[in-house]
């Protein structure tokens, strides 16, 4: 797969985006199918370091890292996706998220870059997608004529059970 740039289209529309409000997704790569999260709820991006595995959890739970003191769970959303485990490689990255002071990770293929979506140009889904992971998305976009399937953070925590 070739490298896709979302900056292109993202940049033009820059001054029509600056008259309205606007929301900020980091995205990146799970699958080669590309996705949002809300830029506020990303705590940190980090190289992959050791994950300690813990027993008798579920498959997708690739286990905990220590991050300067605080333990975190480490989430495969591939495999959480019903897929096959992601492939270390040197794109991939652990996205740290928080939610109401509880941080926890998820393990993706590819971090690509911040896009800035003006807020009448998301639409929000319904709980009706046929996706195994379609309770997860909470918006769409589109930049680049790329389909950008928006996380819920909420919706994540539901969906991965974290506690």
């Amino acid at each position: 797969m070739s490298a896709i740039d979302l900056r292109e289209d993202n940049q033009e529309n820059e001054e029509e985006y600056l008259a309205e409000e606007v929301e900020q997704f980091l995205t990146f790569l799970v699958n080669e199918e590309f996705f949002g999260l809300e830029l506020l709820s990303v705590h940190e991006i980090l190289k992959p370091v050791p994950v300690t595995r813990i027993p008798n959890v579920e498959e997708y739970v690739l286990g905990v890292i220590n991050l300067r003191g605080e333990i975190i769970p480490i989430i495969d959303l591939k495999k959480r996706f019903d897929l096959e485990f992601t492939e270390l490689k040197a794109s991939s990255r652990f996205i740290v998220i928080m939610k109401d002071e509880k941080r926890f990770g998820i393990f993706v293929d590819e971090v690509k870059q911040v896009i800035k979506v003006p807020i009448s140009q998301l639409n929000y889904t319904t709980d009706d997608l046929a996706l195994s992971y379609g309770k997860l998305i909470e918006s769409v976009s589109r930049v680049n004529e790329h389909l950008i399937l928006n996380l819920g953070v909420n919706q994540m925590v539901d969906f991965l059970q974290i506690a």
